[in-house]
């Protein structure tokens, strides 16, 4: 193969349309295009994503490895310092970087920008409905998650041990898999105590589950639901993780109203829930992904 030759093959590959490349699979991606726009599709876990979301996960960031996490002086940036890329690739060159991999400069700036973006949306200090007041920067965000149920395995590995009881709504109830189901590792790796509604009102019953609570002394207890249609009670769900002897961890999960909580026509769990998880592609309409958010103590702060 001649050089000229050689350029004109890797040309093909790199810059031809997909259609001429994989006609079968182009046509795919038309079909399933024109199926969700001429469909209505009721399933709470999808939404449509935009097309300038679509065009950002096609980008040149698809082609890069960054196993890591960005550096905390970065995290603790306000937005406006983050879009001084010069500044940044100054601080980049001068003091490298965490990740395990190099060539990441533009993607430590990326995450960060999406941790800032996040810990604004959620902050609650200038939502009038919240009765606590969180700012931005006291909002840690992880958002290096594929998807809600990894999310939720980060934070079952983090907070509690193989074995250990967990109090979360029955699949059948309105729950979700990762909140205990035999079918889902969770329900497999931890002791599970469900909880359900009440059969006359169909409503949570916080003092029933208060009472399951003090009685089998869960480490982690589980509010935020699939399938569930009424707002939990954050405030309650705090005190009944309070009661238990120990304490429990207070972990929601927000997947299917985030947006609505963003909006502020939802309650937020921050200031009650210890970590909180949702997903982006749901009622955000974003990318195929989740994050995890934890407010900051001043140890973390520092």
């Amino acid at each position: 193969m001649t050089d000229n030759e050689e350029k004109k093959y890797i040309e093909s590959i790199l810059y031809k349309d997909l259609s001429e490349i994989d006609p079968y699979i182009s046509n795919l991606i038309k079909f399933e295009k024109e199926r969700q726009q001429r469909k209505i599709i009721l399933i709470p876990s999808e939404s449509f994503a935009p097309s300038s979301v679509l065009k950002a996960l096609g980008s040149q960031f698809n082609n890069v490895y960054c196993e890591g996490y960005p550096s905390l002086w970065m995290t603790r940036q306000k937005e406006e310092l983050l879009n001084d890329i010069g500044h940044q690739l100054s601080y980049y060159r001068r003091y490298a970087d965490r990740r395990f991999y190099k060539g990441i400069e533009y993607i430590d700036i990326l995450e960060s920008l999406a941790q800032r973006r996040i810990s604004k949306c959620f902050a609650t200090d200038k939502k009038e409905n919240n009765e606590i007041k969180i700012s931005a920067d006291k909002i840690f965000v992880n958002v290096q998650s594929l998807s809600g149920s990894a999310a939720n395995n980060i934070v079952y590995e983090a907070f509690i041990e193989p074995g250990d009881i967990v109090m979360g709504m029955a699949l059948p109830e309105g729950g979700h898999l990762t909140h205990g189901s035999e079918f889902n590792r969770s329900g497999k790796r931890y002791n599970i105590i469900s909880y359900k509604v009440n059969r006359v009102t169909e409503k949570l019953d916080y003092d029933e589950i208060k009472k399951l609570a003090i009685k089998y002394k869960p480490k982690m207890i589980i509010a935020g639901y699939t399938s569930y249609p009424w707002a939990p009670d954050w405030k309650k769900f705090r005190e009944i993780a309070d009661a238990v002897p120990e304490k429990a961890i207070l972990f929601a999960d927000i997947a299917h109203c985030a947006g609505m909580t963003i909006a502020g026509v939802y309650p937020s769990p921050i200031g009650y829930a210890d970590v909180i998880t949702f997903t982006t592609h749901k009622t955000i309409c974003g990318p195929r992904g989740a994050a995890i958010l934890q407010q900051m103590k001043i140890k973390q702060i520092l």
